[in-house]
């Protein structure tokens, strides 16, 4: 979560610990003899599983909890799993083996760190990009030496996306969009389309005339500019293959909490600035509405686990066939798995998988 955003606690997420449906009607590895690509077809009778996590390692105690999290989606039967961005907290510098920055400091590279993380995982892991790990890089309120977010992001892409597989110990192969954006990236499982896109939280990377806490302004909103030319492209495609090969439903994961709704802060809002994610709230509305089959949008960012229903029309219609899956994080090191069964009309339904190891002592005056 970026150093904007406000903090949040343990209390908006005592939920019922058990299992919430959908309600709709509507790569650094290589290739090894483990990879799934035999799945690829859309013709998967079978229901499975998939795991949807992100926000973690957030600093001693989330490199501490982190392990458990992994053994506990180890311990799982998982077709795959989706990691919706920030590999670290936003206060934390950005190191690199790169130009150096890690072995002046002493430091881990933070992207080979997580890679290697990743790389625990049994089952395959699709990685999405958070602004934790870039566009938070060259901000004045990082915790010791800044650096240029966009080179971070371009050293972010060699280290994660060096081939079209995807992390973890088995492999799926992916589509990439192009060299410029490999994070942006799609793949099927049975009848199901999945989407990942770069769309970081603060503000997607736009920093308004004024804002001197954010970083240099022109290198960012030109960033900005193209990156999200180039995610309304991908979104637009993605729909189209998905209706193209007969879809049952599409599943998009991207980073940023695009609707700033935290019920963990007073008056149950952030202060955080959501404009710069208008187009896309209004592309995904208009593209689930002609697409007419369940949709799954999912983010991470705000730290607590929700399953909500945000888009409407101009009317003010809810969008039945939309749900969204707000992922765990920061100090709740938890995952969320979905079962995918395209018998089932809604073909998601959602599970919260509490870590044991990672829950805390409960205190009371």
């Amino acid at each position: 979560m970026t150093s904007r955003r406000k903090v949040v606690g343990l209390t908006a997420v005592i939920l019922a610990f058990g299992c919430v449906a959908a309600g709709v009607t509507a790569t650094a590895a290589s290739a090894n003899s483990n990879d799934t690509d035999r799945h690829d077809s859309q013709h998967y009778p079978r229901s499975y599983e998939i795991g949807l996590f992100g926000d973690m390692p957030y600093g001693p105690k989330g490199r501490a909890q982190y392990p458990n999290v992994i053994a506990d989606m180890n311990s799982q039967n998982l077709e795959f799993s989706v990691f919706d961005g920030d590999i670290k907290n936003g206060s934390e510098p950005c190191y690199a083996d790169v130009d150096g920055s890690a072995q002046q400091a002493g430091q881990p590279d933070v992207y080979k760190y997580s890679l290697n993380l990743f790389s625990q995982f049994r089952d395959p892991v699709v990685y999405v990009p958070g602004d934790n790990e870039w566009t938070d890089c060259d901000r004045p309120s990082t915790v010791g030496p800044t650096f240029d977010s966009v080179d971070r992001l371009n050293y972010l892409r060699q280290v994660f996306f060096p081939d079209n597989r995807s992390l973890g110990s088995r492999t799926i192969r992916l589509t990439r969009q192009s060299p410029q954006y490999p994070e942006n990236v799609r793949w099927t499982r049975g009848p199901v389309t999945y989407v990942g896109i770069n769309v970081p939280g603060s503000n997607n990377n736009y920093i308004p005339d004024g804002d001197v806490k954010d970083g240099p302004q022109a290198e960012a909103n030109a960033e900005y500019a193209a990156r999200n030319a180039a995610n309304l492209q991908w979104i637009t495609d993605s729909f189209a293959a998905a209706k193209a090969s007969g879809s049952t439903a599409v599943m998009i994961t991207l980073q940023a909490d695009m609707f700033g709704d935290n019920p963990t802060t007073p008056g149950g809002t952030t202060t955080d600035p959501t404009d710069h994610f208008a187009d896309t709230k209004a592309l995904l509305a208009r593209a689930a509405v002609d697409f007419g089959k369940p949709v799954v949008l999912v983010n991470g960012d705000s730290h607590y686990f929700t399953v909500d229903k945000p888009l409407s029309d101009d009317a003010g219609n809810v969008i039945e066939n939309f749900t969204r899956v707000m992922t765990f994080g920061s100090s709740l090191n938890h995952w969320v798995s979905a079962t995918v069964d395209p018998t089932d009309p809604a073909v998601f339904s959602f599970h919260q998988h509490i870590v044991t190891a990672n829950l805390p002592v409960y205190t009371f005056n």
